[in-house]
């Protein structure tokens, strides 16, 4: 089983528009018993819901973020994970300077697609930010995508057997 740990701050937008795109992607390739995916914030706060604009952005993509609440990053999360993909260079070195044991498993996404830059932040900006950013994300995700499946043992066998049926 291959465990991802998105991180942002907040866990309110960018985090939970990357668990969900994620997510989906995991779903219809039937790795679902391959790959698990949970969001966290380094600042997260009271179980908040997902921001709107993430909500709504995430609606017009067919997923549904109402049921998310923020959570705060905890080393037992950072323990089980293989890959933690934080959204800004950061993001990645205050979690590897508060939890050590994040070193050599934490990247931010663009890092792990093989390029530089940070996921920006849409918080308290208009629906065209967070659609931005979630555009943003989606293509980051398409690049590193291969790679999370080659990670998780699956060469493409199991998406053609769940295509087959």
């Amino acid at each position: 089983m291959l465990r991802i740990l998105v991180v942002c701050t907040g866990n309110t937008c960018r985090s939970p528009m990357a668990e969900a795109l994620l997510s989906a992607k995991i779903k219809e390739s039937g790795l679902t018993d391959r790959i698990k995916v949970l969001s966290a914030g380094l600042a997260a706060g009271g179980e908040l819901p997902a921001s709107h604009g993430a909500q709504t952005v995430m609606k017009r993509r067919g997923l549904d973020l109402s049921a998310h609440r923020s959570r705060q990053v905890a080393p037992e999360f950072v323990q089980v994970a293989d890959i933690i993909l934080t959204m800004t260079d950061a993001h990645k070195q205050a979690l590897v300077r508060a939890m050590p044991q994040a070193a050599g498993k934490t990247f931010t996404l663009a890092e792990f697609a093989g390029e530089t830059g940070d996921v920006a932040d849409p918080f308290g900006g208009d629906e065209a930010e967070y659609e931005a950013c979630a555009c943003q994300i989606e293509a980051i995700l398409a690049k590193v995508w291969e790679k999370i499946r080659a990670l998780a043992g699956d060469g493409g066998g199991a998406a053609e057997q769940e295509r087959e049926k």
